[in-house]
C-alpha cells in the first residue's frame, strides 16, 4: 500500500539558493559534466522546467554556481601600497583554493568572463591592489585577464587529477617513465634537466608562476591602447 501524501515529508520549497546548492552538490559528486538541468532537478525532486524560474539555462546555472563559490572567498584587508604584492599573491592563492573546494568549477570562467557580483568584487579588489602598487591602468586591465586565466587553469587541472584519482607523485612518475622511452641522445637538454623538470610541489610551482607574472608585469611596458 502506498503511503498517504500527508505522511510523506514535505519537499523544501524551491528557491534560487536551493537550485545553486543542488548544482554544487551534483558538481562535487559527479563533476561539472554531470551538472545538467535534468540532473539538478532530480536532486531537488522536481522537474527540469521548474528550474527555469530561477535560472535561464544550464550556462546561467553554472555562472550562478561560480558566483556563489566566489562569494566564499575572503578578500583580505584593504589594499596597502606597502604590502600590495603579498596581498595580491594571498588573494590569488585564496581564489585558487576556493575553486579547488569545488573541483571542476574553474571550467566555468574559461572562455566565459564572470560578471556576477561576487566575481566582480574579487576582480575589483585585484585591480585595487595593482593600483596601490602603482601599476599603470592599461597594464592592470590586461594583467587581470592573464592572471585569472593562469589561476583558473591551475585549479581546473587539479580537478582533472582529482577526478582521475591521480596523486601528484604518481603524475611525476608517469612523466619520468614517458620520457624514459625516448632516445636520450635526441633530447639532451630535456634528459639533462629531468630532475629539475619534475622537481617541486604543485604549490611551489603555482607560487613561482604568480611571482613570475607579477615581476614580468612590473618590467613590461604598458600596452599601446
Amino acid at each position: 500500500m502506498s503511503r498517504s501524501t500527508r505522511d510523506r515529508p514535505a519537499k523544501a520549497p524551491l528557491s534560487r539558493e536551493a537550485v545553486i546548492d543542488a548544482g554544487l552538490g551534483v558538481l562535487r559528486a559527479e563533476g561539472i559534466e554531470g551538472v545538467t538541468m535534468r540532473r539538478v532537478a532530480t536532486e531537488l525532486d522536481t522537474g527540469a522546467a521548474s528550474l527555469y524560474v530561477y535560472v535561464a539555462n544550464r550556462q546561467d546555472l553554472l555562472n550562478q554556481m561560480f558566483d556563489a563559490v566566489a562569494g566564499e572567498i575572503e578578500l583580505g584587508e584593504e589594499a596597502d601600497p606597502a604590502r600590495w604584492r603579498g596581498q595580491l599573491v594571498a588573494l590569488l592563492t585564496a581564489i585558487r583554493d576556493g575553486m579547488d573546494r569545488y573541483p571542476g568549477i574553474a571550467r566555468v570562467p574559461l572562455a566565459n568572463v564572470p560578471t556576477g557580483p561576487n566575481a566582480t568584487r574579487i576582480a575589483d579588489r585585484v585591480l585595487a591592489l595593482l593600483r596601490a602598487g602603482g601599476v599603470d591602468d592599461r597594464s592592470a586591465a590586461w594583467f587581470v585577464d592573464v592572471v585569472f586565466l593562469y589561476v583558473n587553469a591551475a585549479s581546473y587541472e587539479t580537478s582533472i587529477y582529482v577526478r582521475e584519482g591521480r596523486a601528484e607523485e604518481l603524475v611525476d612518475d608517469e612523466i619520468r617513465e614517458g620520457f624514459a622511452q625516448l632516445p636520450p641522445a635526441d633530447f639532451p637538454n630535456v634528459m639533462a634537466m629531468m630532475p629539475l623538470l619534475t622537481s617541486g610541489s604543485g604549490e611551489q610551482r603555482f607560487a613561482f608562476g604568480l611571482q613570475l607574472m607579477i615581476d614580468g608585469l612590473l618590467h613590461t611596458e604598458p600596452p599601446a591602447i
